[in-house]
């Protein structure tokens, strides 16, 4: 990045962070080298391990986990972290900024996600264009009430609509879900499962979308990246190629949300 781009980043870290400490969010400095335990190796699939006095040590590739490791070490009676700084992937060094919250209300997640709309909103030069959502549990739910193959549900993953026709046939609920363009699988689920738990967030979130004009997408098919993702996740975008949000639940009732500050988010 050249000057005005190093500078852009500065700033708009500075503010992003002053903004989670008004909202009282504990804002966390992590060393970038810390312990390394084979148990949760799964969630640091791109981490460099090494080796000094008979202990394992791995520089960081996801601020999550080391959040959460840090938070269950040290039994933190706060419960919203804040973060800004570099992670290892792929041999480079990104920066990631973000929050973890640990068992938030519904409520509490919302105005998290919220907060976030808002302050991309904001410094934005454009509106959101879209945003997208899943809940683990919904597809579980189809596969649970129709007695299905546990293996349907990585048909679905794959959009493949063939092998889910050939497996269910043309009339199966599910199918027809699938088959129908995503701007229309929100309509198909709510008449379902709308009264379900699952559905609570969900529901909030389109209203808000609707009052911005904002597309709002409920997509069975769609999968985070982040593998420890369990249940309603999300991702916004300015365009239709990079997000500049993304976030969702996961292990222990512990929700994120990452915002991106480099090039191809907000700046």
């Amino acid at each position: 990045m050249d000057n005005q781009m190093i500078l852009k980043q500065i700033q708009l870290v500075v503010q992003y962070m002053q903004r989670l400490s008004e909202a009282g969010y504990q804002l966390i400095d992590l060393n970038m080298v810390e312990p390394f335990q084979l148990e949760t190796k799964n969630f640091h699939p791109d981490s460099i391990v090494f080796e000094r006095n008979q202990q394992l040590y791995a520089l960081r590739s996801d601020w999550t986990r080391s959040i959460l490791n840090y938070n269950q070490s040290f039994q933190m009676s706060q419960q919203k972290f804040g973060y800004f700084g570099p992670v290892l992937r792929e041999f480079q060094t990104q920066y990631q900024a973000g929050v973890e919250l640990f068992q938030p209300s519904l409520d509490e997640t919302l105005e998290s996600i919220e907060l976030h709309l808002n302050f991309v909103s904001q410094l934005s030069a454009s509106e959101l264009t879209i945003l997208v959502v899943n809940n683990d549990e919904l597809l579980d739910r189809y596969l649970e009430e129709d007695n299905l193959d546990k293996r349907i549900k990585q048909l679905v993953v794959d959009k493949d609509l063939s092998a889910l026709r050939e497996q269910l046939g043309e009339s199966h609920p599910l199918y027809r879900l699938m088959s129908v363009p995503v701007s229309q699988q929100f309509e198909l689920v709510n008449e379902r499962f709308g009264d379900s738990e699952a559905m609570k967030i969900i529901h909030r979130l389109k209203e808000r979308m609707d009052q911005t004009g904002t597309r709002f997408i409920l997509d069975l098919s769609f999968r985070s990246p982040q593998s420890y993702y369990n249940g309603f996740y999300f991702q916004a975008f300015l365009s239709e190629s990079t997000p500049i949000l993304s976030g969702g639940q996961y292990a222990e009732g512990a929700f994120g949300i990452g915002i991106n500050l480099s090039r191809g988010g907000l700046i």
